[in-house]
C-alpha cells in the first residue's frame, strides 16, 4: 500500500472530483436505473496508481458525495459496487502492469462489471426501484458491456500516457523528501 501523504490525498481529491463531474454532469440518464457515463475511469486509475485502499476510498467517497450533490439517499449495495471500482484494480495491478495490454485492462473492468455493476449495483437498484429483475438485469447487462469496453479503452490509454509517469515521478519525489534528507 502506498503511504498516504498530501500528494496522494491531492491526486485522490482530483480523481474524486472528476468522477463526480463525469457521473453527475456529463452523464446521460435513461430512466431511474440506467446512466451512461465514463465516471469509473478516474476510480480505476486511483486503484492502479495508489492501490486498493486509496482506490476503494476514492470510489466510496465519490458515490457518497455524488449522492449528496444529486439529492439521492446513498444505497449501501451501490456503495459496495463503487468501492470495488477502486479496490479491484488495486488488487489486480500486478497482473495488469506486468504486461499491460488492452485485454488485461478489459479483464479488470469486466470483473468489476460482473461483480460490481451487474451484482451489487443491480441488486441495490432492484431493492430501491422495485423493477422486475429480468427487465433491470437485461438493460443493465447491455449498459455494462458497453461501458466496460469504453472504460477499458480510456483507462488503458490514460495509464499508458505520460500521466502515469507524472504520478509515479511525483510519488517518488515525495518518498525521497523524508525528514532525514531534508536539510534544516
Amino acid at each position: 500500500m502506498k503511504k498516504l501523504n498530501s500528494r496522494v490525498i491531492a491526486f485522490a481529491g482530483v480523481l474524486i472530483a472528476m468522477n463526480i463531474i463525469l457521473s453527475r454532469v456529463v452523464a446521460i440518464n435513461i430512466g431511474s436505473s440506467l446512466r451512461i457515463t465514463v465516471s469509473a475511469t478516474p476510480i480505476y486509475l486511483a486503484g492502479f496508481w495508489f492501490g486498493p485502499f486509496v482506490g476503494g476510498i476514492c470510489g466510496g467517497l465519490s458515490d457518497l458525495l455524488g449522492c449528496l450533490v444529486s439529492g439521492y439517499a446513498p444505497n449501501p449495495l451501490i456503495l459496495v459496487s463503487s468501492v470495488l471500482t477502486g479496490v479491484l484494480p488495486g488488487l489486480l495491478k500486478g497482473f495488469v502492469t506486468r504486461k499491460p495490454d488492452i485485454f488485461r485492462f478489459f479483464g479488470v473492468a469486466a470483473l468489476h462489471g460482473i461483480v460490481g455493476s451487474l451484482g451489487f449495483a443491480t441488486l441495490g437498484l432492484r431493492l430501491y426501484t422495485g423493477m422486475p429483475w429480468a427487465v433491470l438485469y437485461s438493460t443493465r447487462a447491455v449498459q455494462t458491456l458497453l461501458l466496460t469496453a469504453v472504460n477499458s479503452m480510456l483507462v488503458f490509454a490514460l495509464y499508458r500516457s505520460p500521466l502515469t509517469g507524472l504520478v509515479t515521478k511525483s510519488m517518488s519525489q515525495m518518498r525521497r523528501k523524508t525528514p532525514e534528507t531534508v536539510k534544516r
